[in-house]
């Protein structure tokens, strides 16, 4: 019985102790998306050519050290899986077509990939690579702002009088 109250009822059928955990993990999961958007405005900025210049350098710049990549790349090789993970299991929990919940799972890691790979291209092969960070975040941001924002609504929508 409690399978069919979940397949008619969806995440507002979960308890509201665990409604209340995935929601506060998901709304400092937005506000983290949030201090990310400053971040990369203040350091690498959002053009392709503040990118290069960000990691390679130039005017003034320094290119980043080998050592800096690997450290960014450590920190983010194991948190970002994780947080697409449980994100993207909540988000595979909601209401929509499977064909797009699928979609957006596959765009989250294509771009995490690339962010993770864009540096050391623009470091290691040329500058010109930088459009690669673009791509990164052209595919992680909707998928991000869908795998925070639907499970909130699927969770905390008014009832549907059925």
């Amino acid at each position: 019985m409690k399978e069919f109250l979940y397949l008619k009822n969806g995440l507002r059928s979960l308890q509201p102790s665990t409604r209340f955990v995935y929601t506060l993990f998901l709304v400092f999961s937005l506000a983290g998306y949030a201090v990310m958007i400053a971040l990369a405005s203040d350091r690498s900025g959002f053009s392709s050519a503040s990118v290069a210049k960000y990691y390679a350098g130039g005017e003034g710049a320094y290119p980043k050290t080998r050592g800096e990549l690997l450290e960014v790349t450590h920190f983010h090789l194991f948190s970002m899986p994780l947080l697409l993970f449980v994100q993207g299991h909540l988000f595979l929990m909601t209401s929509w077509p499977r064909w797009l919940k699928l979609a957006l799972v596959w765009a989250a890691f294509i771009g995490c990939a690339l962010d993770l790979a864009a540096p050391w291209l623009v470091v290691g092969i040329s500058p010109d690579f930088a459009c690669t960070k673009a791509i990164a975040r052209v595919l992680l941001a909707p998928a991000l702002l869908a795998f925070a924002i639907v499970p909130l609504w699927e969770m905390w929508r008014p009832a549907r009088d059925e």
